[in-house]
């Protein structure tokens, strides 16, 4: 009786957590990741060339490094989050990454001694004939431009998911709070997007570049307090490996066996008897068609 008590106190529990309410944490977040992120995406290029003294071609393309960074390293923090870590988890150590980049760019656009000197009534596309930045103020700058760029990448990867995880797409009404769910992130989103190109690009324009990267990384860090606020609310993913390791295993099984014999019963290439298979498995036959697809005619 104690056994089936104790089974039902975690039902109950799990039941009372997830849900919109532990959702609505994750809109928040990702509203104001966006607004961070997406500011100074537009604006970088303003950045480089009028503080840092990089030409105009290097400033367009040091941003379109940046965004490429964070967009490839997505697929790090989804690899982390699916094996090693949670979703929460990745979300907060990721957002601490990127909170040390905003504060590090913010303390470089504060501090002239850590920029190049200032080129004045020069255009845009002369600015090689101004003071280069040395080694160590290079190294700030992008130190601080990649940790931004690592940061983002983990939270882009794991905080859709972590909100995903809050609804039970087995239960009817959980399915469709969960399709839901995807509609008002994406609001969210957009929200943060319009502020970031709007509010915190005029800030840097007329406030200063110290002032809209210290205001990311509070905004940033509020974030990561909220979220962490949120805790008690969340369904949490246990991490089952990421579909990427079980391809590259199935990848180098197969290449250590290419030259193995085939064997004369085909129900041996499978490790499921087909009168064994359970309900929604389906056990894909051996043919030799992709073999005469890659033999030369």
């Amino acid at each position: 009786m104690g056994i089936c008590r104790n089974v039902k106190t975690e039902e109950n529990q799990l039941q009372k957590k997830g849900g919109t309410r532990a959702a609505l944490f994750v809109y928040v977040v990702a509203g104001v990741d966006t607004m961070a992120f997406i500011s100074k995406g537009v604006s970088l290029v303003t950045y480089f060339s009028g503080y840092m003294n990089f030409s105009l071609t290097k400033s367009a393309n040091t941003v379109t490094n940046f965004m490429g960074t964070a967009f490839l390293l997505s697929l790090f923090g989804a690899f982390l989050s699916d094996t090693y870590f949670s979703r929460f988890k990745t979300c907060v150590l990721f957002s601490i990454i990127q909170v040390l980049g905003y504060a590090l760019l913010g303390v470089q656009a504060h501090f002239s001694q850590l920029r190049p000197f200032p080129c004045k009534d020069v255009p845009l596309s002369q600015n090689d004939r101004c003071e280069s930045a040395d080694a160590g103020q290079l190294a700030i700058l992008y130190g601080g431009v990649y940790l931004i760029a690592l940061g983002n990448s983990g939270v882009k990867a794991a905080l859709p998911s972590l909100g995903a995880d809050q609804f039970d797409e087995k239960d009817p009404k959980g399915a469709a709070k969960l399709s839901s769910y995807f509609n008002w992130l994406l609001f969210f989103i957009t929200i943060g997007a319009m502020l970031g190109v709007t509010l915190f690009v005029w800030i840097g324009d007329n406030q200063g570049w110290d002032w809209s990267f210290g205001i990311s990384s509070v905004a940033v860090g509020l974030s990561i307090l909220l979220l962490t606020m949120g805790k008690q609310f969340y369904r949490y993913n246990v991490p089952k490996g990421s579909p990427l390791m079980r391809i590259s295993q199935v990848l180098v099984a197969a290449f250590r066996n290419r030259n193995l014999p085939l064997p004369q019963n085909k129900e041996d290439l499978h490790q499921i008897r087909s009168g064994e298979a359970e309900n929604g498995i389906e056990i894909i036959q051996r043919t030799d068609q992709f073999k005469y697809l890659i033999t030369p005619l």
